[in-house]
């Protein structure tokens, strides 16, 4: 196993016990931002303007679970009731068009993930309550291949580099069944390089090369003790890596605490104005174009909303309040459409 470097922006030392709430400067002038926000039922915020437009097309009556996931320019949306038939999980699956707010149904299925490429996706579906298949389908809801036995244990997850099934230790390519790698909690995929977390999505964090197997343990680089989500810009070649306290110090703050991890180099890199109080439960990021990372965060202690947006190089995130509908579908999702 070998080591990685980690930047810090300041000296923990200099750091204050409890973070401050989300801040930065204020972000000024057009970004040319729309987001697809997860909510019962999502809906697409113009950053610029603030308007809010719904998407229709869904029957989100009896409180479902809903999230949006990006399919290359389009989104998908996944739909659960909570309230499965005969003991079988089952969600619908809508498909947005990219520029539109009329969702599509095409498919039921329990976990899904976007196909490489963009123009389809992967499901698992149980077909009874103990066997389960995986196929890959258009997003005209037409099949593509033959679906393919899978234990439902097994996880469909999209690694950010390709849709993958990870059963155990074992990390298999979704459309191939090639195995791709041997490790526990597998956080994300980028540049040919597996990054994966411990038990409880603790430490020790590690990095294995794809080709070579090489496994390099990477140092621990936040003071939050969990991981959480992880985003692979769509090069592949960079990772925003977001760790995650619901009751930071055992308080009744939740924190969150963003870092950039360079695959490549092994070089971590802290956002600024990080760690920060948020609301987790509505607090997520996504890439945008110009290297762009866009946070849709839940302010602390407040009713208030924040878009916040960083590019690499500079020294302070920039944040906007938004309005937005209450948000109460259990999922902190979004995609910048």
């Amino acid at each position: 196993m070998r080591g990685g470097t980690v930047e810090r922006s300041l000296p923990l030392a200099a750091q204050p016990a409890v973070p401050r709430p989300l801040h930065g400067v204020p972000l000024a002038g057009s970004t040319g931002l729309r987001l697809l926000v997860s909510s019962d039922p999502p809906f697409v915020l113009n950053v610029d303007t603030g308007m809010v437009q719904s998407v229709t097309g869904l029957n989100v009556h009896g409180n479902p679970v809903i999230t949006v996931l990006p399919v290359g320019r389009d989104a998908v949306v996944w739909l659960d009731r909570r309230a499965p038939s005969g003991g079988i999980p089952r969600a619908e699956i809508y498909v947005v068009r990219h520029g539109t707010t009329r969702a599509v149904r095409i498919a039921t299925g329990w976990q899904v993930a976007p196909a490489a490429g963009g123009r389809a996706i992967w499901l698992l579906r149980y077909t009874d309550p103990h066997h389960c298949t995986s196929s890959e389908i258009g997003l005209n809801g037409g099949p593509l291949e033959r679906a393919r036995p899978v234990s439902c244990s097994s996880q469909l997850a999209d690694s950010g580099s390709g849709p993958v099934l990870v059963h155990g230790r074992l990390v298999v390519d979704a459309a191939t069944r090639r195995t791709l790698v041997r490790t526990r909690g597998l956080w994300a995929i980028g540049g040919g390089r597996a990054l994966s977390a411990g038990p409880g999505s603790g430490p020790p964090l590690a990095l294995i090369d794809l080709r070579t197997g090489t496994r390099w343990r990477l140092p621990w680089p936040s003071r939050v003790g969990s991981t959480d989500q992880a985003v692979v810009r769509p090069d592949g070649q960079m990772i925003a890596l977001n760790f995650a306290d619901p009751a930071y110090q055992g308080s009744g703050t939740q924190v969150t605490d963003v870092w950039l991890f360079d695959p490549a180099t092994r070089h971590f890199q802290h956002l600024p104005d990080m760690p920060a109080a948020v609301q987790l439960k509505f607090t997520s990021m996504a890439w945008a174009s110009g290297d762009r990372l866009v946070m849709l965060a839940g302010a602390a202690g407040a009713h208030r909303n924040l878009v916040a947006v960083w590019r690499p190089g500079q020294r302070q995130i920039a944040l906007r309040t938004v309005r937005l509908p209450i948000r109460n579908n259990g999922s902190d999702s979004f995609i910048v459409w």
